[in-house]
């Protein structure tokens, strides 16, 4: 096959690695898929070496991977993996929150409600693309509060390497419905004082697609959500109602 000429170059390879992020996030391309260059050069119009690019990016954000004799594949992990690397989330997670000044700056509240209609905007409108965008844009902001850019990155990080793990729970109607209803929670008490309430509800809020990508790993997908997070919000309408 002959190559192709290439698209402008970084405007191109970020389009082309936001789609393959979206067949992937969204369940169209499955962990273990190969991604193999012939197909992607057609698809994109694109050249050899302008789609090897793509999918170098692609790997250092841990959504692809790529060995010799095998080419590139969508990354998938195991059980282990993924408790690991959840565990340095949460942590990291519980850090920032508890960093964050409370009650917060009325700013702060005003972006994060700004950033959350947008979110349930998108929600509304099924536009899964704009659902996961919106949603990092809100705890990217909220993380942004607790005044560490190096926290901040790692943690942007880690949005990325989880990324095939959490996004797909974002498509299901009952976890995008309690993923806004946290948020609505988050916000609420980011206007009181209790940091450990706050970073304990961070921490519960990445449960559901944890649990849903370790099902999956274990063909048990049964579309049960864990009760972790429903029972930080009754806790708070609780509080809310006293």
């Amino acid at each position: 096959m002959t190559d192709r000429p290439d698209p402008p170059q970084r405007d191109g390879i970020d389009a082309v690695v936001a789609s393959l992020e979206e067949d992937i996030i969204f369940g169209r391309l499955a962990p273990g898929a190969r991604l193999t260059e012939d197909a992607l050069m057609t698809r994109f119009r694109a050249s050899r070496h302008f789609i090897r690019q793509a999918l170098v990016a692609m790997e250092r954000r841990g959504v692809v991977r790529r060995e010799r004799h095998v080419g590139a594949t969508v990354r998938s992990y195991s059980a282990e993996e993924v408790r690991q690397i959840y565990e340095v989330r949460e942590m990291l997670t519980r850090q920032a929150l508890l960093m964050l000044d409370l009650p917060a700056p009325p700013a702060l509240v005003a972006r994060l409600r700004a950033l959350q209609a947008a979110y349930r905007d998108r929600a509304a409108s099924r536009d899964l693309r704009g659902v996961h965008e919106a949603n990092d844009a809100f705890h990217l902001a909220l993380f942004e509060a607790c005044g560490n850019p190096y926290l901040v990155r790692t943690l942007n990080d880690y949005m990325g390497l989880t990324l095939p793990m959490r996004a797909k729970n974002l498509a299901d109607a009952d976890g995008l419905l309690l993923s806004i209803r946290q948020h609505e929670v988050m916000i609420d008490l980011l206007g009181g004082r209790d940091r450990w309430a706050l970073a304990q509800l961070g921490v519960d809020h990445m449960q559901a697609s944890k649990a849903d990508y370790l099902a999956r790993i274990a063909g048990r997908e049964d579309g049960t959500i864990p009760a972790i997070g429903q029972r930080t919000i009754a806790a708070n309408d609780q509080r809310r109602a006293g």
